[in-house]
């Protein structure tokens, strides 16, 4: 990604910063981003990809949605010297409930990861770990 987004994706990733700590669909993206004058869903769907790749954003796969990347940053606002650090690699709590996400960087986890993956012989190139269920929110008795 150049070293300044696109207005696209700059738009696509305030949309996100606004909603930090949840995950947004590319339709809930497009839906926030209709006053900006953005019509089509391609626009939201190129956008993800470098924004991705330039490690801004994950992914969020059991919700088909992306949320903000707060690695190295309490704020989640990356500064426009950002580089992709590609040994980051969350595991992410992920509530179905009201699309919260939480983003984890758990040191035992990726130990345990790596054992496995020796004793295996298997050689990872990509994980994906998301603990689906139900936030502390979510998860209290209604009544």
């Amino acid at each position: 990604m150049p070293a300044r987004p696109s207005r696209n994706q700059d738009l696509v990733l305030g949309a996100l910063r606004a909603a930090a700590g949840r995950a947004l669909t590319a339709y809930e993206v497009l839906a926030q981003l209709g006053p900006a004058g953005i019509r089509g869903p391609q626009t939201v769907y190129r956008a993800p990809d470098a924004l991705q790749q330039a490690g801004l954003i994950h992914r969020i796969e059991s919700l088909n949605a992306f949320t903000l990347c707060v690695h190295d940053n309490a704020t989640g606002h990356h500064g426009p010297d950002h580089q992709h650090d590609a040994g980051h690699r969350p595991a992410f709590a992920v509530c179905r409930g009201c699309s919260a996400v939480r983003e984890l960087e758990d040191a035992a986890l990726a130990a345990v990861l790596g054992v496995v993956a020796d004793r295996t012989g298997f050689r990872v190139e990509d994980r994906v770990i998301e603990l689906v269920g139900a936030c502390p929110a979510c998860a209290k008795p209604r009544g």
